[in-house]
């Protein structure tokens, strides 16, 4: 059996009611702090510096916790997974470092060097939910994929579709006759969709 390479597994974590720790406010943070909240994480963030508006007003809604100073080592009590905005590469290679070796889960935001997992970008629309990842070489591609195939499917037809198949599942007993009605619910569906590129690649040049 040929078995395709990985360099990392991909899951999907239930953070409900879980502590996440987020070091620093601004950058990728602001993203990463929307989507821990979407998942029902409790987060808190701690931001020497600048914080972004939208993490200010999250924490003046209730919704988190911010702490405007400098991290200190028992932030990391109880906190389920953390997130560090680069910039302090020291303490970035020191957490990494020593939570790994814990087992337990630290990401340096576009610094997969100093993180045992990535934090992908996702795309949730429609009731479908779909990640991205490349590995930290173009963050710039990976948001324009999330924003396009965002746009696609937020067809409301296909949010339509979604609900008619989720009622159909709760509407029949567990097994075959259910998979059966099931794969014949999604015949005709399909995504047709076209490549682009930059003028430099199509003409054979570098970047």
């Amino acid at each position: 059996m040929s078995i395709p390479l990985m360099r990392l597994f991909p899951i999907a974590l239930d953070l409900t009611g879980r502590r996440a720790l987020v070091i620093g406010g601004d950058g990728e943070a602001p993203y990463t702090v929307e989507r821990l909240l979407s998942a029902g994480a409790r987060v808190s963030v701690i931001a020497p510096g600048q914080v972004d508006g939208s993490i200010e007003r999250a924490s003046r809604e209730g919704l988190l916790e911010l702490h405007q100073r400098a991290f200190a080592d028992d932030d990391l009590a109880g906190a389920a997974i953390v997130f560090l905005a680069p910039g302090d590469d020291a303490l970035s290679r020191r957490l990494h470092r020593e939570l790994a070796d814990a087992g337990r889960l630290v990401c340096t935001l576009d610094r997969p060097e100093v993180s045992n997992f990535v934090n992908p970008s996702v795309v949730a629309a429609s009731g479908l939910t779909m990640s991205f990842s490349s590995h930290g070489v173009s963050p710039g591609t990976i948001r324009r994929i999330r924003e396009d195939l965002g746009a696609l499917f937020s067809d409301p037809r296909f949010a339509r579709y979604i609900e008619a198949l989720r009622r159909l599942r709760e509407s029949l007993p567990r097994g075959a006759e259910r998979a059966a009605r099931m794969r014949q619910a999604t015949l005709g569906f399909g995504v047709e969709a076209r490549l682009r590129f930059p003028a430099w690649l199509e003409r054979g040049d570098e970047p």
